[in-house]
């Protein structure tokens, strides 16, 4: 079910190269806190500094459930199960001329294993960070510029629909 779609209205638009399938998690631990990856650095698109749902690309033939499950594993490093399938949300992104449909799922942790960072990745992210849905809503409306802001709107849009679900 396709849940929204983002338009990128901060970088002009010259058409579109590439369509990107991924899965992305709501990672929840025993506490039932959000694990989100803090991504920092500097690229085409300027300075980076916002957080992110753990997820990547869907890889040869895997199912979306298992490109799921082997993203969490190396981002987040726990083995996990999964809870639920929320949707898919897509964002087009003008500068990279890439649309992305992200399929999101509802995973829990349940076996502590090594993180497994690619050599791009141990560049970018800067660690794993684990708050309360709530407070992720709140870190998720604070101002943003540029790359973080298109990241954000899509984090925020689904931190609350996943609580919207919570509380039906």
């Amino acid at each position: 079910m396709l849940l929204h779609e983002f338009y990128d209205t901060l970088y002009p638009n010259t058409g579109f190269t590439t369509i990107r399938k991924t899965t992305r998690a709501i990672v929840l631990n025993e506490h039932n806190e959000v694990g989100m990856m803090h991504v920092k650095g500097n690229d085409i698109f300027g300075p980076r500094d916002h957080y992110e749902t753990p997820g990547g690309g869907v890889e040869g033939s895997e199912t979306l459930v298992e490109a799921i499950k082997r993203e969490v594993l190396e981002e987040v490093g726990y083995e996990c199960e999964v809870e639920s399938y929320l949707g898919s949300v897509i964002n087009r992104y003008n500068l990279l001329e890439v649309i992305t449909m992200h399929h999101f799922f509802v995973v829990r942790t349940t076996k502590k294993a090594s993180i497994a960072w690619t050599d791009a990745e141990k560049e970018w992210f800067d660690g794993v960070v684990w708050k309360t849905p709530e407070a992720w809503r709140e870190i998720l409306n604070e101002p943003r510029e540029m790359v973080n802001e298109l990241v954000h709107d899509r984090e925020r849009f689904i931190i609350d629909y996943y609580l919207n679900q919570l509380n039906r």
